[in-house]
């Protein structure tokens, strides 16, 4: 039953889109799995007639899987990390090929949710979707610059440059001590 609902969500998304019958071409007949990390979530897709379709089970081994975290995933599409960690098995040209139809597929959120809801809620849920999109660049680099503080300076790991500068110093003036002892006991022998 939610199969059904999602294929037909799936079938809006592209009634909407800039998908043409080319994008589809290579795809046809195509069975794909995901496999998502760290649960026990296996998503078959299978590609017919300029349509994706979800489905329960892979009868036959499928010509791709994609292997990841939910996180990676989300990642890649949102094009927020470049060193995901999704495994490809099977053609990495069809891999590419169904990345760019998934790329352009334009989802109108905010007319699905208002078939389900009210026209109210579907737009402020658009804007508070369009918000995060804006901002997730913004959280992603706030989080970095303080992770970078916090290991720089709340923990031991990576010494100060001070302190690098003074143990530089400190290996200088003994060299210098040992060279000065190794002329000196030259001279004396």
């Amino acid at each position: 039953m939610i199969i059904e609902k999602i294929n037909k969500f799936i079938s809006i998304a592209i009634e909407n889109s800039n998908l043409e019958k080319q994008d589809f071409s290579s795809l046809n007949g195509k069975k794909i799995t995901i496999i998502l990390s760290n649960t026990s979530t296996i998503i078959n897709i299978k590609i017919n007639d300029e349509n994706i379709m979800l489905q329960e089970s892979n009868d036959v081994e499928p010509d791709l899987s994609l292997e990841g975290s939910p996180i990676a995933f989300i990642n890649y599409f949102n094009n927020i990390d470049t060193d995901n960690s999704i495994k490809i098995s099977g053609a990495a040209s069809l891999a590419e090929k169904f990345s760019n139809v998934a790329e352009k597929i334009n989802i109108d959120w905010e007319q699905i949710i208002a078939n389900y809801t009210t026209d109210d809620i579907a737009y402020y849920t658009a804007k508070i979707s369009e918000s995060l999109k804006k901002n997730s660049g913004g959280v992603k680099e706030s989080f970095i610059r303080n992770l970078k503080e916090y290991i720089r300076d709340e923990t031991d790991i990576i010494p100060s440059k001070e302190s690098i500068n003074s143990y530089v110093r400190d290996v200088d003036n003994l060299r210098n001590k040992i060279e000065m002892l190794d002329v000196k006991l030259k001279r004396v022998k």
